[in-house]
């Protein structure tokens, strides 16, 4: 992680991240990206055999990196930052498809998931995602995702916790890079004082059910990314992990805000 400069002001929540290759797999196809200072967090699982899956997962969150590198936070609205981030992962899409055209791979591609916090008021936020990587919001006692996953259990209305039919179990029905076009889903929401933001593959929330996470989110531990990493891990570990947890400091917990600057991971 980039050791703040003197000069980056506090940031107005906490981030703790992690990613980490599992119990099964012999690499680790995940990648994640922070871009503080815009606001900006994004998780991608990427899929494609043989090196395509980390190059899928990586070259979205370097094209994220990129975009935003390339502006200051001052130059853009929410608005313009929202779209931004829509425009990249359109513009992956369609390089990681001439990539695989190239490799001569088929099904190379990538979920990805986004949060965009409106940074000048804190009341608002936007998730962007493709495929069935997640945000949650942790509100008080309750956990809910934000998202609904691009899936073929998703959309056949089966929910977590419940028996999927074999032919089901992990089938995406979206995902970037699968074609050079990709259609982005937008989830707008409300933020407020306290509320904590987890990005994560489905390697998490697979592994570890809803209530786990809640628990495990509010313990006052020191890492508790690290701490849904290890509790995947001991319920299996059957793929990669990557969570991206987003704290909003609540003046009624006496949190204080956090001092970081970008990091891409």
């Amino acid at each position: 992680m980039t050791e703040p400069s003197a000069s980056a002001p506090p940031r107005p929540f906490r981030i703790f991240s992690r990613t980490d290759v599992g119990k099964r797999r012999q690499r680790n196809e995940d990648s994640l990206g922070v871009m503080a200072r815009h606001g900006v967090f994004v998780v991608a699982d990427g899929m494609g055999g043989v090196d395509g899956g980390d190059f899928c997962s990586r070259l979205v969150v370097d094209c994220m990196s990129e975009a935003f590198q390339s502006v200051s936070p001052d130059e853009l609205s929410y608005r313009e930052t929202i779209d931004l981030v829509e425009t990249t992962i359109e513009e992956s899409s369609a390089k990681i498809k001439q990539e695989a055209i190239v490799r001569g791979i088929s099904g190379m591609g990538t979920t990805v998931v986004v949060i965009c916090l409106n940074l000048k008021t804190m009341k608002e936020g936007c998730a962007l995602h493709v495929g069935d990587s997640r945000v949650y919001r942790q509100r008080g006692r309750n956990i809910e995702s934000l998202t609904i996953d691009h899936s073929m259990a998703a959309e056949s209305g089966i929910r977590d916790g419940e028996m999927v039919p074999m032919f089901m179990a992990g089938v995406i029905t979206r995902a970037v890079g699968v074609r050079m076009d990709v259609e982005v889903d937008r989830t707008p929401f409300d933020v407020k004082p306290g509320d904590r933001f987890l990005l994560c593959s489905d390697g998490l929330y697979n592994m570890v059910p809803d209530e786990k996470m809640n628990q495990l989110m509010s313990n006052g531990s020191q890492d508790p990314a690290a701490d849904l990493v290890n509790a995947a891990n001991d319920a299996g570990g059957f793929d990669n992990i990557t969570v991206v947890l987003v704290d909003l400091p609540s003046p009624e917990r006496g949190d204080a805000p956090g001092n970081l600057d970008d990091t891409v991971l």
